[in-house]
């Protein structure tokens, strides 16, 4: 099926001003509530270079680009406790292709928003129907070949999510500098490739060292601790190298797919795009029983990059509130 523009979705009657809640929104997820000090310079360079609210330009491109039934991979899974055999996985970040000792949270939250987890080995996609509540999971160690995996899935977008990006050196970090890169499966040849083969790609991420922020890789070293000067022996600092072609920063990498939600809410006007934070705040509950971490502080406990889960569900209901007074100003 040929692929809809996003014009094409937006009612001609009563048409929205995007502008005005796209810029709330970008804001919104940009403002250092955690006050770890990086986000302003990260989001402030992502601004100049796309010239346009972050979210927005995203769920444009989705539209655009991804027909009825589309294929979209979602990369994720960020290591906290790596010198804990291979880390667990933090609650900021969690869905899709995974290692499988990332599996179980991801699978969790998925549950937690109400989609099915399905292991994606052996399945054949053509048994799916598009609207199915499912979410595929694909759980491996074994290496990745970027070029077959692409060309059996097809698919029309690659999103990373709160995903480790390697640095100029190969290597993985994690904020403070520590190396990673025991923790991972080659999954980021997924994202190169697909950016190589013309796929859309998107880049969310809230540190610099995640795949897709390649484009911000001066300011990460300029302006990120450990940015230039990682200490893990590497030589080569945290920055991620690989680009995306649509970039979103946020303080909390989560906050960046709600507001690309929050804005396919509008442009198909269908409120369903977005989640309610109930059930945000309900799948960040099952990450948590199934055993993620918060990555500031270590502890198995409901809460996001330092946010406790009431500050982090405020943030939400400020998106979802930004969304529903949008749409009701279309109505009158």
């Amino acid at each position: 099926m040929a692929c809809l523009s996003w014009t094409a979705l937006i009612p001609s009657a009563g048409r929205i001003d995007l502008d005005s809640p796209a810029e709330t929104i970008d804001r919104l997820t940009n403002l250092d509530f955690p006050m770890r000090g990086a986000i302003a310079a990260l989001h402030g360079e992502a601004r100049r270079i796309v010239d346009a609210p972050l979210c927005l330009s995203a769920a444009r491109e989705i539209l655009a680009r991804v027909p009825e039934g589309g294929v979209v991979a979602i990369l994720t899974g960020f290591p906290e406790f790596p010198w804990i055999r291979r880390g667990v996985a933090e609650t900021d970040g969690p869905v899709g292709p995974c290692e499988p000792h990332f599996a179980p949270v991801i699978e969790a939250a998925v549950r937690g928003i109400g989609l099915v987890p399905i292991p994606a080995a052996g399945l054949d996609l053509k048994s799916l129907h598009p609207g199915d509540p499912v979410c595929l999971i694909e759980a491996t160690d074994e290496a990745v070949d970027a070029e077959r995996w692409l060309a059996v899935r097809g698919p029309a977008l690659v999103i990373a999510i709160e995903r480790p990006g390697r640095s100029v050196t190969g290597a993985y970090h994690n904020m403070s500098g520590r190396n990673v890169s025991h923790c991972l499966n080659n999954f980021e040849d997924l994202f190169i490739e697909a950016e190589s083969r013309g796929i859309w790609t998107i880049g969310i991420g809230d540190g610099g060292n995640e795949v897709g922020m390649g484009a911000l890789q001066a300011v990460v070293r300029a302006q990120v601790a450990a940015g230039s000067a990682c200490g893990c022996g590497c030589g080569g600092g945290i920055a991620a190298v690989s680009s995306s072609r649509s970039l979103v920063t946020a303080v909390v990498a989560n906050f960046g797919a709600t507001a690309i939600a929050a804005m396919l809410a509008l442009l198909t006007d269908d409120r369903e795009a977005l989640p309610w934070p109930a059930l945000e705040l309900q799948s960040l509950d099952a990450c948590v029983a199934a055993g993620a971490v918060d990555g500031q502080h270590n502890e198995c406990v409901a809460s996001v990059d330092g946010l406790a889960a009431d500050a982090y569900g405020a943030v939400l209901e400020l998106i979802a509130d930004a969304v529903d007074r949008a749409r009701h100003r279309r109505s009158v």
